[in-house]
């Protein structure tokens, strides 16, 4: 399920992706994904996205996004 069209993009060993929870839609091939905070210095000056954690995928495969966060059940938290 995707707020638009979902977008793809490749992951390979050389180029690992890291996306926001709310913008994940699928992914497949041979990829592991991890959990990682998204807190870092950047979060702390206003520039960073607002998202507490990020989804890290490594490996060789492919990732669908949406180009917009949907809403989830408990909305804002």
């Amino acid at each position: 399920m995707s707020d638009g069209p979902a977008v793809l993009l490749r992951v390979s060993p050389q180029y690992p992706l890291t996306v926001d929870p709310g913008a994940y839609v699928a992914h497949q091939g041979n990829v592991r994904q991890s959990f990682q905070s998204g807190v870092s210095f950047r979060t702390f000056m206003g520039e960073g996205g607002g998202e507490a954690f990020q989804i890290r995928f490594e490996g060789d495969g492919l990732v669908y996004v949406q180009p917009s966060e949907r809403n989830t059940i408990a909305g804002d938290v």
